[in-house]
């Protein structure tokens, strides 16, 4: 008992870190210059040489690190609330100390998410075991379950940098909202995460650090964090955090159980109660997806971009 309890603590200490990351980059995003996704590699070499994002990265990666840790040690059932309770520390820290306001629609959506992510933790079975085999000399020969996997998310991200890109005119015209990008970040993040949980799956088989470094896991979570680090930090200049990670995380840890069943041969739960837990848990984040507003409203960001505003060198964002 106190084993599991001492997991746990770990789980929620790891969370925590997590998203004390995504207020660095909040923090970072506000003090660059204006960022768009059409330039790729300028977003990159103005993420990797500030200190205050390679901060925030650290933090991310621990906490990363040590969600992994604890939840190999955990029931789902257990995992997902921890992270449901840590996501609304966090929305209620960026609406009470950053300013950030949330219209009762999307009070309403935030909390379908969190119940979404409860349900989909409950219907954990704990049946069956994942196992990663695929080689990177595997997947270059026929790459068509990988493409099949990452197409999705990497088209999405693209299709979101593209749009939220577009200049719109006129007096009325609104930023694109934090749900578009958090879905596009939150699908590239949760297949990173999948490579993780498939680089720990092949080293806990072999205990041999070259058959990970053969395998196509440690690529793919490389690849995919840049596209998702690259969107989020977009994301936290122009809309609010809460928002942000409320939505990335969601859909991140569905596109996790989603790709662990076609990587690792994860199954749906077979019983009654668990499937309809796990299905009604899919329903209520797309149900939760299509009531956010598509557009941010004016003055809902918070009063942070005028402070940084009057920071020597920073400008305010329009």
């Amino acid at each position: 008992m106190g084993h599991d309890l001492g997991y746990a603590a770990l789980a929620l200490i790891a969370t925590t870190v997590y998203y004390i990351a995504f207020l660095v980059f909040r923090v970072s995003a506000r003090r660059m210059e204006p960022l768009r996704g059409s330039r790729p590699f300028r977003v990159a070499r103005l993420m990797l040489t500030d200190p205050v994002w390679l901060g925030g990265g650290l933090l991310l990666f621990l906490g990363l690190g040590y969600e992994v840790v604890a939840f190999q040690q955990m029931p789902l059932a257990v995992a997902q609330p921890i992270f449901a309770v840590s996501l609304v520390f966090l929305v209620g820290y960026a609406v009470w100390f950053l300013g950030e306001r949330l219209s009762v629609r999307e009070w309403a959506s935030v909390a379908l998410f969190v119940l979404a992510t409860v349900l989909i933790g409950l219907s954990a079975t704990g049946d069956g075991t994942p196992e990663a085999k695929a080689t990177l000399l595997g997947t270059l020969r026929t790459p068509w379950t990988m493409l099949a996997i990452c197409a999705p998310a990497v088209v999405i991200a693209g299709l979101v940098w593209l749009v939220g890109d577009r200049r719109a005119g006129g007096r009325h015209a609104r930023k694109l909202a934090g749900v578009a990008y958090g879905i596009g970040a939150g699908a590239c993040a949760g297949l990173a995460e999948a490579g993780i949980r498939g680089i720990s799956l092949v080293y806990a088989d072999t205990g041999s650090l070259r058959a990970v470094l053969e395998s196509a896991y440690p690529y793919l979570t490389l690849g995919l964090a840049a596209i998702a680090l690259g969107q989020l930090q977009i994301a936290l200049q122009r809309c609010r955090v809460a928002i942000v990670a409320v939505v990335l995380t969601v859909i991140g840890r569905t596109y996790l159980i989603v790709s662990s069943t076609v990587l690792f041969g994860e199954e749906w739960p077979r019983d009654a109660l668990p499937f309809l837990l796990r299905a009604g848990g899919f329903v209520l984040a797309l149900v939760a997806l299509v009531t956010f507003p598509r557009y941010e409203e004016p003055g809902a960001t918070g009063a942070l971009p005028q402070r940084a505003a009057r920071r020597k060198g920073v400008r305010a964002l329009p």
